[in-house]
């Protein structure tokens, strides 16, 4: 909007001497969208006619041409997206019918447009002829608001072409504009709805139980309201529905307050509408404010109504006379935009050279021009570039991807490092001046500009300062890694501009990668600085080619919903209620989604690996599996919470896996009932099953496992009642690669995969899809060692992908069961884990009373061990009186004994400390030592005991290249003296006091180190679950 005026203004004048004022029209997608659905007639006024049974009377002109301009706030926030960037204006030129031959394409209908058009559908100019026979228009529907029509203008004949300039033709064809539609929402004013609408909104805001579709119908109004609108009461109780869900939502969208004018606004590119909405979400936010004496009633009274959508034209199906357009990214167009034009005709591209001579641009992507931070270094990075640049004189300008991000950088300690001097804010919400103000310092010397992406595009920062010239020029930051090339190219011509010098940089947030374009952290740091930016490119390119899927997806759509909208505005405007009525519903049907159900079950099977690799695993697997299905945090009661007005059943399905040559224990199916169904709804029961499942891994032969088979198994079972719910998910444990992809640099190692050519039963990639696709099921992918399932995660994903019948797009849930940091020993097929720890216990005779509460602590020290995936680490145990004796010999922590038998006798350190040298020299190379030490008294042998420590100290130093974990436990409050100079004889020596075997417990769980992973996996997986489980709700049911 602010370029839009901006170029008007630059041009005035020419348009002036040549005639042409009233002639061109500098616009968004949205307005010239209006302007020709205006034409043929006001669909949301004979809506509201039809919806109140008023449609047959005698029409007034304006209730069927031009008339949509007095519904300002009739369009849903969807249908404002593209054309509002600074970079993509519509210039609307009527040519003079000399001016014919105008350079550029002719337009052609799209052979997908020539056959999805309705026999019904009419042309626009067509329309404009036909409407100039209507009756007069009545004067007491005038509005003295109303926007002037664009073929309406005084000096031109509605006869003349259309020229359509696009500027910036990349995003032509982009995600918000191709596939997508304007959207036409009538608004329903009645005293019932604003009743009904503020009940909802006190019983949201008093918290407690949140109202349900039959809380409303049972009242006065809701009657009152099916009265009004004979006929159409599935629409009054869709439309309430939307209600109860949106009020929920009402600050999910941050929007803007206009006091003087009593409006909210929404971000819509590079400025804030006041036109768009996001429904009821807007309208609650009008009560809210309202209550808070920020708008008047009477301001928010007009926007207190019913949104009932009335139709949807395809952005794509515009068609004028002819198109044009210009960008500065051709370069940066592939195969797919290049056939998205050639479709409208446009296939003469002409590359124009700089005048200015070559260009000054300086990127060094191999180099220091590129970087990759984590989230501690990300802000430091950013201020520590710019204080460099600016100290040269430079003019900085750093582009953040939303104001959410740059509001995050500008409240930092990092950002007031910088100070307030020649610093400046480029917002979407400031007023134009403002804007200007900004962009005309922005290239001055030792000036900082911090902006949002938007202004990246078509905004002139010119530089006419020598100063910065000399220094180099204007340098730009960019701190995000641009979905699409063509943005970051605009945002690489903020500098350098015409000729001047300049240079750019990216600072990237690892973190962001992942959620972009799904790179796993750590990833980068193993590409070599000269190969990144290709890395980075590719994937993105990747993920560019599953958009355009989403895109010809949505375009297919867009161009049905567009020939039943006009089928519809067909029969208004023939007035013809029953075929309307009738039209109407369908139309309805398509636009919106179902009614959420009052009730849903949900299926959920587990397939666990059960070979002997995921002894590690076993106890957080447990606890995640149980966390997911049953207790507080569980789905069906967090579901619940977030849909309240639905009631949720989960059933279960158990299924344990090995390998082909474990043969007749391949697979472990548990079945309920006469019908042998491999669900239930009995928690205890699936629980049981859970813990079966998991109590004796062992087998698997070598180390690829038969997940395809597990996978086939599970999506194939065909009890009568198997997999028979709406929502249905597939949960995959393990640790180990496929069959025939381990990876390629594992692919020669021992007993690394005995099936690598092909699987023993011909099971494939794509008949494992299909079998998936066949049943609905969503498939997760939980990995304990995500490097060695990285290549059957990304196959499984492809396959579906490639699946002619996934018109979802569903695709593998991949979620990582470790962090890769703490679990980093071992190589892509076998995870190793790092402690051998030596327990050096007390069992003297005044540890009589307390020796059951140190087997409680040593056990809660295996427990928390086991829970946060370290079941390999090794144990040893050795207690000691006056004497020493080792009990545990290097077991590993998974099948550890859990009881420890008492002496009682006196108490010597030295013996025991000799024989914990002995176990910690046996330490194997995969492992680190660690020792705790735990006594309640004194010895005579004290000193030898620290000397003992002392040297075993220098062996582990010299072995390990550290020094010795040594944990020292004073328990029952004895003299620390002793015991503080054994802990002395290593630098990482620590005492720990503890009072009795309570306090013990926690020292010994303290000293297991971390936080509870099993808790904090069962919180990401159940997150990720409901992510899943909300989509697929709202894909299904809400608008």
């Amino acid at each position: 909007e602010y370029l839009s005026t901006r170029d008007y203004n630059l041009f005035s004048e020419v348009f002036e001497k040549f005639h042409l004022t009233g002639l061109v029209k500098y616009s968004k997608i949205t307005a010239l969208s209006e302007d020709t659905t205006a034409e043929k007639g006001n669909i949301r006024l004979l809506t509201e006619k039809l919806l109140r049974g008023c449609l047959e009377k005698e029409e007034t002109k304006d209730s069927i041409e031009g008339g949509n301009h007095d519904n300002q706030h009739g369009s849903e926030i969807k249908s404002l997206g593209f054309f509002a960037s600074s970079a993509a204006l519509l210039r609307q030129v009527v040519h003079p019918k000399n001016e014919k031959k105008a350079l550029g394409a002719q337009y052609t209908t799209p052979a997908w447009k020539q056959q999805a058009q309705s026999p019904t559908q009419l042309n626009v100019h067509a329309d404009t002829k036909r409407n100039a026979a209507r009756p007069h228009q009545d004067p007491a529907l005038q509005r003295s608001d109303r926007k002037p029509n664009l073929h309406q203008n005084a000096n031109v004949h509605t006869t003349r072409p259309l020229i359509l300039l696009v500027d910036e033709v990349d995003v032509f064809f982009g995600s918000e504009f191709y596939g997508q539609t304007y959207n036409q929402v009538a608004q329903l004013q009645d005293p019932a709805i604003g009743t009904i609408l503020q009940h909802i909104w006190n019983a949201n805001k008093g918290g407690g139980r949140r109202l349900r579709i039959g809380d409303i119908q049972c009242t006065q109004d809701y009657q009152t309201l099916i009265q009004n609108l004979p006929g159409f009461e599935f629409l009054v109780e869709h439309e309430i529905m939307a209600m109860l869900n949106e009020v929920r939502l009402v600050d999910e969208e941050p929007y803007y307050i206009d006091k003087e004018s009593g409006r909210i606004g929404y971000k819509v590119m590079d400025s804030v509408s006041f036109e768009a909405t996001y429904g009821y979400r807007t309208v609650f936010a009008y009560i809210k404010e309202v209550e808070k004496g920020n708008i008047s009633r009477k301001d928010a009274e007009k926007f207190i109504a019913m949104h009932v959508s009335c139709g949807r034209f395809s952005y794509a199906n515009i068609s004028p006379t002819r198109i044009l357009g210009v960008s500065g990214t051709l370069d940066a167009m592939g195969d797919y935009e290049k056939k998205v034009l050639s479709s409208y005709g446009l296939n003469k591209f002409l590359f124009v050279p700089s005048v200015y001579g070559k260009s000054n641009f300086l990127f060094d992507k191999a180099g220091n021009g590129l970087q990759v931070d984590s989230k501690s270094d990300f802000f430091h990075s950013i201020t520590d570039q710019i204080v460099q640049e600016r100290k040269k004189n430079r003019a900085v300008i750093v582009f953040f991807q939303n104001k959410q991000r740059m509001d995050e950088y500008t409240n930092s300690n990092f950002f007031r490092k910088l100070g307030r001097q020649q610093m400046s804010l480029l917002k979407e919400d400031m007023p134009i001046a403002d804007k200007e103000f900004v962009i005309s310092k922005a290239a001055t010397s030792g000036q900082i500009t911090i902006s949002t992406a938007v202004f990246g595009r078509g905004t002139d920062f010119f530089c006419k300062d020598d100063r910065v010239q000399q220094a180099g020029g204007v340098h730009v930051i960019q701190t995000f890694f641009s979905e699409e090339r063509s943005e970051e190219i605009q945002i690489q011509g903020r500098t350098a501009r015409q000729g001047k010098k300049g240079s750019y940089q990216l600072i990237l947030l690892e973190s962001d990668l992942y959620k972009q374009f799904g790179i796993r952290e750590g990833t980068v740091e193993t590409k070599a600085k000269a190969e990144l930016y290709a890395f980075l490119d590719e994937a993105r390119q990747k993920r560019h080619e599953k958009e355009c899927l989403v895109v010809k997806q949505n375009l297919s759509e867009a161009t049905l919903i567009d020939s039943e909208t006009h089928s519809f505005f067909d029969a208004l405007l023939g007035r013809d209620s029953r075929l309307s009525s009738q039209l109407f519903r369908d139309l309805y049907k398509s636009i919106k989604k179902k009614q959420m159900p009052s009730d849903m079950v949900i299926d959920i099977a587990f397939a666990v690996d059960q070979t002997g690799s995921m002894a590690p695993f076993t106890e957080s697997t447990r606890y995640t599996l149980k966390a997911i299905i049953d207790g507080p945090q569980s789905i069906t009661k967090r579901l619940q919470a977030q849909f309240p007005e639905i009631s949720f059943a989960l059933r279960v399905g158990v299924l344990g896996y090995r390998d082909v040559d474990d043969n007749a224990d391949q697979f472990h199916e548990n079945t309920w009932g006469n019908n042998a169904v491999h669900f239930t709804q009995d928690m205890n029961a699936a629980i049981q099953a859970i813990d079966q499942t998991l109590s004796n891994p062992f087998g698997g032969a070598d180390i690829a496992e038969d997940h395809l088979g597990a996978i086939q198994t599970c999506a194939t079972w065909k009890s009568t009642n198997d997999w028979t719910s709406y929502v249905k998910f597939l949960m995959l444990f393990t640790d180990a690669p496929a069959h025939g992809m381990v990876p390629a640099a594992y692919a020669g190692t021992l007993n690394a995969d005995n099936y690598s050519s092909l699987h023993p039963r011909g099971l494939t990639v794509k008949d494992v899809s299909k079998s998936l696709i066949d049943r609905d099921i969503d498939l997760f992918f939980c990995s304990f060692n995500p490097q060695a399932t990285d290549s059957i995660e990304s196959k499984l994903s492809k396959a579906l992908l490639g699946h002619t019948q996934n018109t979802a797009q569903r695709e593998v849930v991949a979620i990582p069961m470790v962090d890769p940091k703490k679990h980093g020993v071992g190589t892509a097929l076998t995870v190793s884990y790092g402690k051998h720890i030596v327990f050096v216990l007390d069992e003297s005779g005044s540890m009589s009373d307390s020796w059951s509460g140190v087997v409680r602590a040593y056990n809660a020290y295996l427990n928390r061990r086991r829970q946060n995936q370290f079941g390999s680490d090794l144990v040893s145990v050795v207690q000691f009186d006056s004497t020493a004796r080792t009990t545990i010999h290097l077991v590993e922590l998974s099948n550890a004994q859990t009881t420890l038998d008492y002496s009682g006798m006196g108490t010597n350190f030295d013996p025991a400390a000799v024989s914990a040298a002995h176990l910690v020299d046996s330490t194997p190379s995969t492992h680190v030592p660690v020792v705790v030490f735990m006594s309640d008294g004194q010895a005579c042998d004290a000193d030898a005991a620290a000397s003992t420590f002392s040297n075993l100290n220098s062996s582990v130093l010299s072995t390990f290249g550290d020094h010795l974990e040594l944990h020292v436990i004073a328990f029952g409050g004895v003299k620390m003296t002793q015991l503080k100079r054994i802990a002395s004889a290593s630098p990482r020596g620590k005492v720990h006091t503890s009072g009795d075997t309570a306090e013990l417990s926690n020292v010994f769980v303290n000293i297991a180190g971390g936080q509870d992973v099993a808790k904090i996996l069962q919180t990401e997986v159940t997150k990720r679950v409901m992510e899943a489980i909300a989509n697929r709700l709202a894909i299904e049911y809400l608008a």
